[in-house]
């Protein structure tokens, strides 16, 4: 049985220097407070669209060179049809590269995917060192940031990895400074990027 998507969409910003087509997956296991795809997350937008049809899309439009499977939360799916359907896309198109956007807090699933994809965008969302900060920022009761770590781990140096902090109004400049100091070892680049406020989301601001 193949993944279903909710959408997709052409962009030339995902990726440097290439056109991406970006495919979302339904649901995620954080609720992020202003999450831009809050919808999506819940479930609230029918996925609907065959694994077929985007696999069709890619073997037939010459402009697509990257594809982004975010969602939702990719890696909360079973990795073997995840690798599996990254596997038929370089089947087709062995020159595609192919990125995951994750969260980061399934990193057995990561480590998988390492093997077939050429990297991962993960999301750090408030300083590793402080859980609670952490847990608040993905609207959960408790995170383990040991997790993300060990996502970082497998992900850090491939050639499409990056990481991104949005600029949170409850990050402190320390709390910056201590996401810094986590990413500067890092051989994989990051981003700290201006917060857009989503007054529709449910999940608390």
């Amino acid at each position: 049985m193949g993944l279903t998507f909710v959408s997709y969409t052409l962009s030339s910003a995902e990726v440097p220097g290439r056109w991406s087509l970006v495919l979302f997956l339904p649901w995620c296991n954080f609720r992020c407070r202003h999450c831009h795809n809050w919808e999506i997350v819940v479930g609230k937008e029918r996925a609907s669209i065959r694994e077929g049809d985007v696999l069709w899309e890619i073997s037939s439009n010459p402009v697509i060179d990257a594809v982004v499977i975010s969602g939702g939360e990719p890696t909360i799916y079973n990795p073997r049809r995840l690798k599996a359907f990254v596997e038929r896309i370089k089947k087709g198109r062995p020159d595609i590269k192919v990125r995951v956007d994750t969260n980061g807090y399934s990193p057995s699933v990561v480590k998988e995917l390492r093997e077939v994809v050429d990297g991962f965008a993960i999301d750090i969302k408030a300083p590793i060192s402080n859980p609670k900060l952490y847990a608040y920022t993905a609207g959960l009761s408790d995170v383990d940031t040991r997790r993300i770590i060990e996502s970082v781990r497998y992900a850090d140096g491939m050639p499409l990895t990056i990481y991104r902090t949005p600029k949170y109004p409850w990050l402190s400049e320390k709390d910056i400074k201590e996401v810094r100091r986590f990413v500067g070892p890092l051989s994989s680049p990051w981003s700290l990027n201006e917060f857009v406020e989503v007054p529709s989301c449910p999940f608390g601001s």
